[in-house]
């Protein structure tokens, strides 16, 4: 608690993965003071065509998409 995942097109690197989740983390615990050895983050990695299922599934219309992407358009990222 809390376990936060990043869900991405396949592409950043490993290192790029770790900073990012690192940094997730510390702002985490910065704003929500959470103990940082309560905090998670996983990272799930897709491919191009994979990520209008995960755009559809887990980002449009959800109410609890609380920082909307600048697209409607998963094919296209318009």
């Amino acid at each position: 608690m809390p376990h936060i995942v990043i869900k991405t097109i396949s592409g950043p690197s490993r290192a790029q993965l770790q900073q990012a989740a690192e940094e997730i983390a510390a702002v985490v615990n910065k704003t929500m003071g959470k103990p940082s050895k309560y905090i998670s983050v996983s990272v799930e990695e897709y491919s191009f065509p994979e990520w209008e299922g995960v755009y559809n599934e887990c980002i449009k219309g959800k109410d609890n998409v609380l920082v909307k992407p600048g697209y409607t358009n998963p094919k296209t990222f318009e």
